[in-house]
């Protein structure tokens, strides 16, 4: 008899645990939560690239908007998104302290517009997209402009405030065919007249100006330095006047590969530079397929120059003469798997 009440009792017993179990699994297990999907990199911010379009040209960024939990999303949600104007301050003061040329600034509102002021999360879906559309026309990238969102707080709906996960901090980096980080360490700078002993820098950061235009930064000017702004350089990039197909029996069907050579423009926006440019600037653009991974197209830029211009700023009582002669190089690796040009470029 105590046998068989002993079995009973671990048989209801397992039973209890079932079912508790099984209800659990059935229901919800956590609070259901909104945040914005924007994962920060080592400045605790998201870096976005998109395409440079020209004039008043729209670009749409679909910022993710996301509902937690254990199981699908049966509700409908209207989430409500407006502007951070306060967290990229304490961001600055907390990362840059007194540095100020180098704080995060906020994105003007006439390089941005909300389509809509919310997002609508149907029920059955975890993931919607609310749409921010940006005109880049006349912003200067000497300075880091940042778009800070968050999501507003609305009694349909519980924020994400995890580490912050109901805001987003969108540096918006605009790219054309040209921008990017090149290799400087062929780009020799002189001294005045020295011709033989010469510096340089490791590399040179193209930011975007136009759809054809990039700006660096002269000689070895730091890119971090509070001056950077009077040492920007234009490099404009005319038409090719070489363009020839490159065969390789690896290509797949649809897929073509080309050499372009061109002439470039340099140009300052100061004076005080003294800036001249010397001889003709040119630039090539090869392309070929990687060994490994015959989907991923390798393009290779190289820009020649020679330009001299004198630093005038540094010292109040000595101008300093530069001269610098050289090749800046590139690689920028395209996936042709991934329609969206923004993530097929490997940044």
């Amino acid at each position: 008899m105590k046998h068989l009440y002993f079995y009973l009792t671990v048989l209801i017993g397992t039973l209890f645990i079932l079912s508790g179990c099984n209800d659990e699994w059935e229901s919800e297990l956590y609070t259901r939560m909104i945040s914005l999907k924007a994962p920060i990199n080592r400045d605790d911010v998201s870096v976005i690239y998109l395409r440079y379009k020209p004039d008043d040209e729209k670009v749409t960024f679909k910022l993710p908007v996301i509902v937690s939990g254990s199981r699908t999303n049966d509700h409908d949600y209207t989430v409500r998104i407006g502007v951070d104007n306060d967290t990229l301050n304490f961001l600055n003061i907390d990362k840059y302290t007194e540095r100020t040329d180098l704080y995060y600034k906020q994105l003007p509102e006439n390089f941005y517009e909300f389509p809509l002021q919310s997002c609508h999360i149907p029920a059955g879906t975890d993931v919607a997209h609310f749409d921010i559309d940006f005109k880049f026309s006349g912003l200067d990238l000497v300075d880091k402009w940042v778009l800070p969102l968050t999501v507003l707080p609305d009694p349909s709906y519980t924020l994400n405030t995890y580490k912050g996960r109901q805001k987003a901090l969108l540096w918006v980096m605009p790219f054309n065919d040209y921008s990017g980080t090149y290799n400087a360490a062929s780009m020799y700078v002189y001294f005045g007249d020295n011709t033989t002993k010469y510096m340089t820098a490791s590399t040179r950061e193209a930011r975007v100006v136009d759809e054809n235009t990039i700006f660096f930064y002269a000689g070895i000017t730091e890119e971090l330095a509070e001056n950077r702004g009077d040492f920007k350089v234009k490099c404009e990039f005319l038409e090719p006047d070489e363009v020839s197909e490159i065969e390789d029996t690896h290509a797949e069907d649809g897929t073509s590969l080309y050499l372009k050579r061109g002439k470039l423009i340099l140009s300052v926006e100061n004076p005080a530079l003294e800036f001249e440019v010397v001889g003709e600037p040119t630039y090539e653009i090869k392309e070929e397929l990687d060994i490994d991974r015959p989907h991923i197209i390798k393009r290779f830029f190289t820009l020649t120059m020679e330009y001299k211009y004198k630093d005038t700023a540094s010292s109040e009582n000595i101008d300093f003469p530069y001269r610098c002669k050289g090749t800046m190089l590139m690689q920028r690796n395209v996936s042709t798997l991934i329609p969206d040009e923004d993530q097929a470029v490997f940044w």
